[in-house]
């Protein structure tokens, strides 16, 4: 056991005080994961428990910003929180890991994966792309104009109908109250600052050096982060495309943003034996 498996809080070698959470079985190979700009950690609570099931042990955290971490009001970026994982993993003992990251978290999974080889046995970047086209920028930008100007339950309701599909929403209405709840769990700032994350950032380099197995997913159906975007973004094809063999790509049909709640199983089953494909890699 992890002598820090006890203490739900770790201070990292940046000063930041973190909350973590280590859950699984003890002798599992462990998943870093990388929570969303508006979900953080909560982003994985449908797959959680599938992903123990077969046995990963999972870190899961509030990044610098979120939830119970410490919220400064500042600057972010997608590579300072890469860096942040990294922290996490000196801290608590961790070498080489996996990693799962959806949304903004699979940016972040790309810059992690690029910057820290070496602390990477393979990873899935779930919506994840290394730079915004146009389209993408504006629709951030929007997002982070309306955080700051809307009624918060409105913002919500917003997001969810641009992330989550019509009938899955149809069929599961208190997904609405659910976001709302999620969302309130963080300081309004830091969506603002990831949005501008997202909106300026440039992963091309890193994500061009990537020399681990990564698995790209997205959504057939996702506008906000589709597998592949229009000129001046560089999405998870061209990436793949880059990158050659270490690179796998994946669509769910007819799902949008978000696959980790509408196709739960099918996502757990596809990451997780994209892991222990690659577990001696």
């Amino acid at each position: 056991m992890c002598s820090s498996d006890l203490m739900p809080f770790v201070t990292l070698a940046d000063d930041n005080r973190i909350y973590y959470e280590l859950t699984g079985p003890e002798d599992g190979p462990v998943v870093l994961q990388f929570g969303g700009s508006l979900f953080g950690r909560h982003n994985f609570g449908f797959v959680n428990e599938g992903f123990r099931e077969r046995g990963f042990r999972l870190l899961s955290f509030d990044a610098t910003g979120y939830g119970r971490s410490d919220c400064p009001n500042i600057e972010h970026s997608i590579e300072r929180w890469a860096d942040e994982g990294a922290l996490l993993l000196d801290a608590l003992g961790f070498d080489r890991v996996f990693v799962h990251g959806t949304s903004m978290g699979g940016m972040v999974t790309i810059a992690f994966t690029g910057k820290y080889p070496e602390r990477t046995i393979a990873a899935c970047s779930d919506c994840g792309m290394a730079r915004c086209d146009l389209y993408r920028q504006v629709y951030f930008r929007t997002w982070r104009k309306m955080s700051e100007a809307m009624p918060l339950d409105d913002f919500c309701d917003l997001i969810t109908i641009q992330a989550v599909g019509d009938q899955y929403l149809a069929d599961h209405p208190e997904t609405f109250d659910l976001v709302r709840h999620v969302i309130r769990l963080n300081p309004p700032y830091t969506v603002r600052w990831a949005c501008l994350a997202m909106e300026n950032m440039d992963l091309e380099p890193i994500a061009r050096s990537i020399q681990r197995p990564i698995l790209f997913t997205n959504g057939s159906r996702d506008t906000m982060t589709p597998p592949r975007l229009a000129t001046g973004g560089f999405s998870a094809h061209d990436i793949a495309e880059a990158i050659g063999d270490w690179a796998t790509v994946h669509e769910f049909t007819e799902i949008g943003h978000a696959d980790l709640l509408e196709c739960p199983d099918e996502a757990t089953e596809l990451v997780t034996s994209f892991f222990k494909q690659h577990a001696d890699a």
